[in-house]
């Protein structure tokens, strides 16, 4: 017995001896790492989660860099399924620096399409389209023509909502031929159905419905619903824009039944009968249109989108405003306020301040209906507070932008104005300058924080590129918070949202201490990171001597004109409502285009057409200037304003009561500035001009571009003129210049830039040109 045991025991001892100890981690990990694979792809995310996490460092140890670049992917997933999107982005960096590092191209196509998909969750379309477009150049190289049209239906979307209407047309193009090739009529149904949105965007009805039209052929014989309904949805919606009513609601009617019964497509749903409630709505229906509006309300609440559920109980709280009746409206008034508020506190708790700011604003209008001016300025405050704290926020684009387009939320500005409008009826002038001028402080802020800008100022380059990047962080904190918050149901952990308000409250603080730094040495950089707003008397500081400085404020039927100056500042107001002005403005702007203006090409019929535009000049500058003609100085500077955007001021003409007839640069030099602000910004003073640099026609083809920029030398003999293939970035980049003159073509839909970009000769072949970031100018040397 003693020598059986003995021999048991040998043989187990000799097993062990071949076995390696060290191995077992590995292979434990991987085991977990194959459960949470499984647990993922059933959905189970938190217990996957648990398991990728407590495999990690073991792949980390053991220099997996592969299987490491694998579980941040699939933790990416989680994360992004989650709305833990900058998480979830964080996860996907690493994955794809792993798989960089391991040359494992294939999986780079995969995380460069999921870092995209992070980019367009958090709406920062701009990066986005950087990493499909790394995706699909990397697709092209491998001639993987499927992924690459699935990239390509990304581009699309990304570039629809982003606004870039022809790049997103040529992206659907392109995947619509290869789908069509292959046979795949959903997919090429569903390509079809986004350019029929583009055209309709664009105006082009007929076209719009032809593609719409041919999506919904290709899928008559399939079963696909949801796709059949958004056809559906936006064939009303072009019926709509055309006034076909009733085609309108029997498209719209149709798809939602069909949802309805199949007991799917519940956020489109919601949408379908938003539709039917605007087009009762705007046809003065308000029972009808509250009955659809509460219903979507219902819907979107049952099926988890907070958001959804809020923008369509806004929706049908403006109904009851309409249906007040006559008698007790003081009583009806601040019970639909009461409504709004309670709104408010609706949009608070999922965490979208762009709803929030909304109801505020609509309680404010109607505290200044009902002559509570205190009251109403409480209320647009928080409407500002909120706009002005808020970065960005998690929307989905397809099922949330429609409310916000409705409402004419997209105009940002409309509740500075609508609380600088009240201001000035209690007599505040500074304060509602204050307000508008941070308005346009916000507006250029928000064009440029992802532009991607040259600091050529070494005393504040550091500061300034760190506070960006900090913003830039705060804001995708912002984002991420806003989608945990957005869906009813989420299980969101509330140490995890604590964090993430805790990390909010420090880089506020940090960016607002690093911007007032800034600010100090160099104001100049204050539309990139975010400045408060300026006192009238830094301002007035600012402005140089014999500097007239105008804004103007459109409130109710009358037009304030701002003026400041150095010593003075004076408020000038004229009766005139906003609808006539703007009637009048845009068809100045219009005649302005006209060549029988100008020529009389029309000959006696040119008359009427010249003697409207002459009347419209003069009759304009009545309303805008004549309130403030007595305070002209040597020169005149406008700030711009959304209601007079691309308006030529310099052009309308002042006339005397002798007849006279003068343009308004012919009275005082005009300039145009974008705030304020700008006043405070630093410039290089010279004596004299010297070094002149004129370029422009790269490709050769335009001899009266030529003939204008040779023409300057009839005012500066030295200027150096670049034209056709000499007008290239190479050249332009060499030029020392006091003055640089741009000749050419601005190109907004075209490559990464969020400013657009300018073409420039290639320097080598006649006629060809090459697309430079507009943001590049910014690196060009500035005169000593």
């Amino acid at each position: 017995m003693i020598r059986k045991i003995f021999f048991l025991l040998s043989g187990l001892f000799a097993g062990i001896a071949g076995c390696d100890f060290s191995d077992r981690p590995l292979t434990d990990a991987t085991d977990s790492f194959e459960r949470a694979v499984g647990l993922y792809e059933e959905k189970s995310f938190r217990q996957a989660e648990t398991l990728f996490v407590q495999s990690l460092p073991v792949f980390e140890q053991r220099g997996q860099n592969h299987t490491v670049a694998e579980v941040h992917r699939y933790l990416g997933q989680i994360h992004l399924a989650e709305g833990r999107l900058y998480t979830a982005l964080g996860k996907f960096e690493i994955s794809l620096s792993k798989t960089k590092k391991e040359n494992d191209f294939r999986s780079e196509i995969t995380i460069n399409n999921l870092i995209g998909d992070s980019y367009y969750a958090m709406g920062v379309y701009h990066d986005a389209l950087s990493y499909y477009g790394a995706a699909r150049q990397l697709s092209s190289a491998f001639n993987d023509v499927q992924t690459k049209a699935e990239i390509e239906m990304k581009i699309g979307a990304t570039a629809f909502v982003a606004d870039r209407f022809e790049e997103s047309l040529r992206s659907y193009l392109s995947a619509l031929s290869y789908y069509q090739s292959n046979g795949n009529n959903a997919s090429a149904a569903f390509a079809l159905g986004r350019i029929g949105e583009i055209y309709a965007r664009q105006n082009r009805y007929p076209e719009a419905l032809n593609s719409l039209t041919q999506a919904r052929t290709l899928i008559e014989k399939s079963n696909e619903p949801v796709l059949d309904a958004r056809l559906r949805m936006n064939l009303g919606l072009v019926y709509k824009a055309q006034a076909n009513l009733n085609e309108a609601l029997r498209l719209f009617r149709e798809a939602a039944n069909t949802l309805r019964s199949k007991k799917i497509g519940r956020e489109y749903e919601t949408l379908l009968l938003f539709h039917i409630g605007n087009v009762y709505f705007d046809n003065g229906r308000y029972t009808d249109a509250k009955k659809y509006y509460a219903d979507a309300s219902g819907i979107a609440r049952a099926s988890g989108d907070r958001i959804a559920e809020g923008y369509a109980e806004l929706c049908s709280i403006r109904c009851d405003e309409y249906m007040m009746p006559s008698t007790g409206k003081m009583q009806a008034t601040e019970k639909i306020i009461q409504s709004f508020l309670q709104l408010a506190r609706q949009f608070k708790e999922c965490g979208h301040h762009a709803g929030e700011s909304y109801a505020y604003a609509q309680a404010g209008r109607l505290y200044e209906s009902i002559g509570n001016l205190s009251k109403s300025q409480d209320m647009l405050r928080q409407a500002v507070s909120l706009q002005e704290g808020t970065l960005g926020e998690f929307t989905q684009p397809e099922f949330h932008r429609p409310y916000q387009e409705y409402l004419k939320m997209r105009g940002k500005d409309d509740v500075y104005a609508q609380l600088a409008s009240v201001l000035m009826q209690t007599k505040n002038h500074e304060e509602a300058l204050r307000i508008l001028e941070r308005a346009s402080s916000k507006t250029y802020y928000e064009v440029l924080q992802d532009a991607e800008v040259a600091v050529r100022v070494s005393t504040v380059s550091g500061d300034v590129n760190n506070c960006r990047t900090k913003l830039r962080e705060l804001r995708m904190l912002h984002i991420e918070l806003s989608s945990l918050l957005s869906k009813r149901g989420n299980a969101a952990d509330e140490q995890w949202l604590n964090n993430l308000r805790l990390q909010i409250e420090r880089l506020e603080q940090e960016t607002k201490d690093l911007s007032a730094r800034i600010m100090k040495v160099h104001p100049n950089y204050e539309p990139l990171v975010r400045s408060g707003s300026l006192k009238l008397q830094e301002i007035q500081n600012a402005i140089p001597r014999g500097t007239l400085a105008v804004r103007f404020l459109l409130a109710g039927s009358e037009l304030h004109v701002f003026a400041i100056s150095k010593t003075r500042f004076e408020v000038r107001s004229i009766i005139v409502t906003k609808e006539k002005l703007f009637s009048l403005v845009e068809e100045y702007k219009r005649l302005l285009n006209d060549p029988s203006v100008y020529t009389g090409t029309g000959g006696e019929a040119s008359v009427p057409v010249m003697t409207r535009f002459a009347t419209l000049s003069t009759q304009l500058y009545d309303y805008l200037l004549r309130p403030v003609d007595p305070l002209f100085e040597r020169n005149l500077v406008i700030i711009t304003s959304p209601e007079f955007e691309n308006f030529p001021f310099h052009t309308i003409e002042r006339q005397d009561r002798n007849g006279t007839v003068k343009y308004l640069v012919e009275i005082t030099s005009v300039d145009y500035l974008p705030s304020l602000s700008s006043f405070k910004f630093k410039t290089a003073s010279s004596s004299r001009i010297n070094d002149i640099v004129a370029m422009g026609n790269p490709t050769g083809k335009n001899w009266s571009i030529d003939y204008e920029l040779r023409d300057i030398r009839s005012f500066f003999k030295e200027a150096k003129v670049l034209i056709s293939r000499e007008a290239s970035w190479e050249k332009l980049r060499a030029a020392k210049a006091d003055v640089l003159h741009l000749s050419t073509e601005f190109l907004m839909d075209e490559g990464r830039s969020v400013l657009g970009a300018i073409a420039l000769s290639n320097g080598q072949t006649g006629g060809e040109t090459v697309k430079v970031s507009f943001e590049k100018l910014s690196e060009l040397l500035a005169a000593p």
